[in-house]
């Protein structure tokens, strides 16, 4: 019994992982190591596959799985139902079209999680990134000594959040070891760095510019020109030409950031949006993938 507590230890946990393909090739090779008969024939025997390479694919990339191969697929791993309804939808996320299906499927994979730690702690890493207001907080918490309210740090924000969102943010600030408060209660900043899956870094990313960019466009109206800067440059470049492009941006970045760790004496917190994106480009054609079901 011990021995085979060892290796259910062992065996690759699918609420670990945000790629479906790495964990079908981590659960693969679990299979062929405590299976010596374990192979994708005898895989795609036991699941229902014509094809006796298709999984081999899948892993590469070559092929997507529909929702019939999914469940061909628990099959032959011998999945739980719990653990198939996480692959489906983390097949789904992987596989999804746009930006809003990968929102809503990554949402629904934190509520399906058992971890309770990993769930808390990508729950707070998405809501970082999913709600403006988070990061503002961080700046303002250390304002006036770090002795501010949630209520008072609500108000401090232009536009204002409610006491109940500072609260949520100050507790997601806090998961993420971003913040905290030292012996007299007062907030003080930690040099932690939110860091997320590759997986779900670009969905996180996405989610930020979403709420970002809106208040830059609402900041036309909201503030004085002597308040704001708003400008844009078209420009023409070639493709090969993008990375030098993007370098000047991140250099530009950097050195805004350690002007703003200079700065002594501050009052307000201020959102700094770049962008770069293509207006117009030669055609590009995608080729299509295939699955088996």
């Amino acid at each position: 019994m011990l021995f085979e507590d060892a290796l259910m230890a062992d065996r690759p946990q699918i609420a670990d992982y945000l790629d479906y393909r790495e964990f079908l090739r981590d659960m693969f090779a679990f299979c062929k190591a405590t299976e010596s008969h374990f192979s994708h024939r005898f895989l795609a025997g036991r699941a229902g596959f014509s094809s006796p390479n298709f999984l081999q694919l899948v892993i590469e990339g070559k092929r997507n799985l529909s929702p019939t191969s999914v469940r061909k697929v628990a099959k032959g791993f011998g999945l739980t139902a719990k653990e198939r309804d996480y692959l489906e939808c983390l097949v789904l996320m992987n596989q999804a079209q746009n930006h809003w299906e990968r929102d809503e499927f990554y949402r629904k994979l934190l509520s399906l999680k058992k971890g309770a730690t990993v769930r808390k702690l990508r729950k707070a890493e998405y809501d970082y990134f999913s709600n403006w207001y988070v990061p503002a907080i961080r700046e303002v918490a250390v304002w006036e000594g770090g002795r501010l309210t949630p209520s008072e740090m609500a108000q401090r924000l232009d536009p204002a959040i409610t006491s109940k969102q500072a609260e949520k943010a100050l507790g997601v600030l806090v998961e993420l070891n971003l913040i905290e408060q030292d012996e007299q209660g007062r907030w003080q900043k930690k040099d932690a760095v939110v860091t997320t899956g590759a997986e779900v870094q670009s969905l996180c990313v996405a989610n930020f510019h979403r709420e970002m960019i809106p208040l830059g466009s609402q900041a036309i109206e909201r503030f004085n020109a002597e308040e704001r800067d708003i400008s844009a440059l078209t420009l023409t470049v070639s493709r090969d030409r993008l990375p030098a492009l993007k370098k000047k941006i991140v250099a530009f970045r950097k050195e805004l950031l350690e002007m703003a760790r200079a700065e002594e004496g501050v009052d307000q917190v201020v959102q700094v949006n770049i962008q770069a994106f293509p207006l117009a480009r030669a055609l590009a054609v995608a080729d299509g993938v295939a699955d088996e079901s």
